[in-house]
């Protein structure tokens, strides 16, 4: 056994270890790895918008339905023109009787609503119902009031870097996902 002298001070140092201190593949050492950074913010904002929305007297909703009413919602300025049916079906990556069930949901809640394509007679489109307007112009409202709130903790700057360095990755990703869609590399269903 080995006699320590009294009086005598330890520091222990701990060692990182692998699961507190991951190398990036630019060879930084950080302390989270990207999904749990992405994850703060991501649920800071779904809870102002579960806030805010639920003042408002909306149900809350599952991610799937969240999923499609925004997809539903991005049309902008030709939102009253509506999405095909079968392109909701790809843009979301779920099974067509999955978004059928979800959007009958929806239906019910008049957040969209469906009908016939002017171009095609059997095709439907879907577009956001009355209370489907209001949910989406709400939630623009939101976001940009979040991302102000951010703005001024981080500084203007810095916020109009992550947000277009967060653009140039959805988009590319964006990319990747089509063009494994159009036949590149698709997983089956």
């Amino acid at each position: 056994m080995t006699r320590i002298p009294q009086g005598a001070r330890f520091v222990t140092m701990a060692k990182p270890t692998r699961s507190t201190q991951l190398r990036t593949p630019t060879g930084t050492t950080t302390g989270r790895d990207l999904r749990s950074l992405l994850h703060v913010p991501q649920h800071d904002l779904q809870a102002q918008l579960a806030i805010r929305l639920e003042r408002l007297g909306f149900p809350a909703l599952r991610p799937a339905l969240v999923q499609l009413l925004s997809v539903v919602g991005s049309g902008g300025a030709v939102a009253d023109a509506g999405v095909r049916l079968s392109d909701l079906v790809s843009q979301v990556s779920l099974p067509k009787q999955t978004v059928g069930d979800l959007l009958d949901e929806l239906e019910a809640m008049r957040m969209v609503e469906r009908f016939p394509d002017p171009d095609h007679g059997v095709i439907k489109r879907v577009r956001l119902g009355p209370k489907g307007k209001v949910w989406a112009a709400e939630v623009k409202r939101v976001s940009a009031a979040t991302e102000a709130k951010w703005a001024t903790r981080i500084g203007s700057k810095k916020m109009k870097s992550l947000r277009a360095l967060l653009e140039e990755l959805a988009a590319t990703v964006e990319d990747r996902g089509t063009s494994r869609a159009n036949g590149t590399r698709q997983h089956k269903r």
